[in-house]
């Protein structure tokens, strides 16, 4: 037998275990907005490409329609109190970095910056959006992932002893737990 689930006010209870991310956009007026965000996923093809999810009242909805651009900046576990913040201000009226002490650097190929406090920085152009009610899906194409310098593994890519990622599930938040395989799916 089973039982159904409320999926909450925006699905916020069908997350089933994803990174909690920032989602980094620069506006026009030069200032730079940053919205948590747990509804991103890569997409399987031949293109490296992301969705990401955003609602459209949301003002980072409103700049990546203008931008056409944004960086998702994964959060670790230490990193909860700012994800809480970012997701509860709004950035038409709040300079969300200097509440949270977050710092930017530079992206290679979009405007928008990495957050510097955030291990894994990816870039992202976007190829389209699908309206769906009150969210936007923006389809990216991935320019660059920029890892931290001790999260890599000498090889190219994430030391996985490392990569302890904020994860948002049914409604919570949680760490990574211990690997189960050591290959793909």
């Amino acid at each position: 037998m089973r039982t159904v689930i409320d999926t909450g006010t925006y699905g916020e209870y069908l997350h089933y275990g994803l990174p909690l991310a920032l989602v980094s956009v620069l506006g026009p007026d030069g200032r730079v907005n940053v919205s948590t965000n747990a509804s991103i996923t890569p997409l399987p093809g031949s293109l490296s490409r992301l969705a990401a999810g955003v609602l459209i009242d949301n003002y980072t909805n409103e700049l990546i329609a203008k931008r056409g651009e944004f960086v998702v900046n994964l959060l670790t576990p230490d990193m909860r109190g700012i994800a809480r913040q970012c997701g509860s201000l709004s950035g038409v009226d709040t300079d969300k970095l200097a509440v949270c002490g977050l710092t930017t650097t530079p992206a290679q190929h979009v405007a928008s910056p990495l957050i510097e406090q955030c291990p894994v920085n990816i870039e992202c152009r976007v190829d389209t959006v699908q309206h769906l009610d009150e969210l936007n899906l923006w389809i990216t194409r991935i320019l660059a992932v920029h890892v931290r310098k001790d999260w890599t593994n000498g090889r190219g890519g994430v030391n996985l002893a490392m990569y302890k990622p904020l994860l948002y599930a049914f409604g919570h938040t949680f760490e990574l737990g211990p690997m189960v395989g050591h290959s793909g799916i």
